[in-house]
């Protein structure tokens, strides 16, 4: 029985920065902020998920 050992291009994705809050933002700061650190998570997530899945 023959066996064919094919080569593999791996390629790595770098993980998403998070957003500089900005610096004049008055009283919608905290949600701003909040939902700015919330996506980060979420992309960090999905991230993680898909180099899981790669793996």
């Amino acid at each position: 029985m023959a066996v064919v050992i094919e080569e593999l291009d791996v390629q790595t994705l770098p993980a998403p920065e998070t957003p500089a809050a900005p610096a004049n933002e008055a009283a919608g700061a905290n949600v701003a902020l909040m939902e700015a650190a919330l996506q980060t998570v979420l992309q960090r997530e999905a991230w993680r998920l898909e180099r899981l899945a790669a793996d």
